[in-house]
């Protein structure tokens, strides 16, 4: 893991622009908000324009590019999503880059104005952390649910990994039981999204995100040797 650069003038002058330009880009999509009750295909289409657009804006405004390598272990059916997470990055972009997956988020996500209607307009999941095991049992049903009707499922199952962390995070034992539920094979991806949109500023530094799509685990393992393979995958370097 690398160390987050130093934020200079010009990392200050660009992450603003980039915040003002971002505003100014939503405006035209504001006479759409009523359509948000319209069928989810056409809230799809919206939201990946403006995502995409995003994704422009990172590249000429905070000099940030992407790659996706691998994609060609991702199935074009469903499947459950394993990745590490590093930052905000992911969890908005994965969005057009993995094929629309279903997502669980932190329940106070769904509170926030337009993004939490979008949200669940898009099918994510809500997760209370405090919340009980009725209600886990709950989210990993509706993502069970998600799954047979043909979506991918992404989870983060280490959390957040900081930038400069020398080893990663342990794998959340409940990744293996939602693995059993839905029985599909389970993808796991590496990003290193945290050197250049840190989770804990909102400074964006320049640089090339990396999203490596790595080969399927196979469903029907078990659950203990599963949990292996992930966090194998998921933490190489511990």
């Amino acid at each position: 893991m690398t160390k987050q650069p130093k934020t200079t003038f010009f990392v200050r002058a660009r992450s603003i622009a980039f915040y003002g330009l971002s505003g100014v880009c939503a405006v035209p999509f504001l006479p759409l908000l009523p359509g948000l009750v319209l069928p989810a295909g056409a809230v799809f289409f919206v939201t990946d324009v403006y995502l995409r657009l995003q994704l422009f804006l990172l590249r000429v405004v905070c000099g940030i590019d992407y790659e996706v390598l691998g994609r060609e272990n991702l199935p074009e059916g469903p499947c459950l999503i394993a990745s590490q997470h590093e930052s905000a990055w992911e969890t908005l972009y994965f969005q057009v880059l993995l094929g629309r997956p279903v997502m669980f988020a932190k329940k106070e996500v769904f509170g926030y104005p337009i993004f939490g209607f979008l949200s669940r307009k898009l099918g994510h999941i809500p997760v209370d952390r405090a919340g009980s095991v009725d209600a886990v049992r709950e989210g990993f049903r509706t993502g069970r649910e998600a799954v047979q009707n043909g979506r991918k499922l992404l989870i983060f199952p280490t959390g957040t990994r900081r930038q400069g962390a020398e080893q990663g995070n342990a794998v959340q034992s409940g990744v293996g039981v939602l693995y059993q539920l839905i029985g599909q094979p389970v993808v796991p991806v590496m990003v290193n999204s945290g050197a250049c949109w840190p989770a804990s500023s909102l400074m964006k530094f320049p640089g090339k995100i990396t999203v490596r799509i790595l080969p399927q685990i196979p469903a029907g393992l078990d659950r203990r040797e599963f949990l292996e393979r992930v966090s194998d995958e998921l933490n190489p370097n511990d």
